[in-house]
């Protein structure tokens, strides 16, 4: 089996932390358009969320509980060029609470 060397990784995976703003938030920098964007709170408990573009934005999957695929509503909104957009879902266990912190995997 041959094996290649990835001289630049950031390129298919990046991990992204940001500041959770309780409106509309556009997460940038990530260096591609994500196909999947794992998201966690950093501060709180809270639900591990799984968002990709096969099932489309507006489906989740939490990796941590035996749950289907279940619909949201402003968590993640679009899948952009250079990263993802949040809405204003800022409830408990969402996405994008206000001064919140997250980490979110690309």
């Amino acid at each position: 089996m041959a094996y290649t060397t990835i001289d630049d990784p950031t390129i298919y995976f990046n991990s992204k932390l940001y500041t959770g703003t309780g409106s509309s938030n556009s997460i940038t920098g990530i260096g591609f358009a994500p196909d999947w964007v794992w998201i966690k709170n950093r501060g709180a408990s809270a639900h591990h969320m799984l968002f990709d573009t096969v099932r489309a934005a507006t489906k989740v999957l939490y990796s941590n509980l035996t749950d289907a695929e279940t619909t949201v509503s402003g968590h993640v909104t679009s899948f952009d060029s250079d990263g993802f957009t949040l809405g204003d879902n800022s409830g408990k266990g969402s996405s994008n609470g206000n001064t919140e912190t997250y980490v979110a995997w690309n």
